[in-house]
């Protein structure tokens, strides 16, 4: 890891206030502070990352597992699940294997996930320097 360039007490704070901006985005967003976790934030950001433009990706649902590093398989099959069950990610039957479930993530989702990056990007870019105290 490379050692990172020393800053002022000011443009820290800059730099935190607009993080919390973001988080309170993503709360706003979102609708429910029950997806605040970031659990969510890893599985939500990681699915969109692998969409890759196409319109309607599936998941397998034990794959999601993995997309949510920090936390066992049991919990993170609980956390898919109240996803599920809230509307954010579809669960269908695959037709190759009626045993294993596939998973979408909604429209809306798609929508809200990219709604939050564009606000991200519109906050931390570029981040001016502080004006002086």
């Amino acid at each position: 890891m490379s050692k990172p360039d020393r800053h002022t007490n000011a443009r820290r704070r800059q730099f935190i206030q607009r993080l919390n901006s973001t988080d309170q985005y993503w709360m706003d967003v979102l609708g429910d502070k029950l997806f605040h976790d970031l659990n969510y934030y890893d599985l939500f950001t990681q699915m969109w990352l692998r969409l890759n433009g196409a319109p309607r990706d599936i998941f397998y649902k034990s794959e999601l597992y993995r997309l949510m590093p920090n936390i066992s398989q049991r919990t993170a099959v609980k956390y898919v699940q109240i996803a599920i069950d809230h509307g954010l990610l579809i669960e269908h039957i695959d037709p190759a294997d009626l045993r294993s479930k596939r998973i979408t993530m909604s429209t809306d989702l798609k929508r809200k996930i990219e709604l939050f990056l564009d606000y991200s990007i519109s906050v931390f870019e570029p981040l001016p320097a502080p004006a002086a105290a």
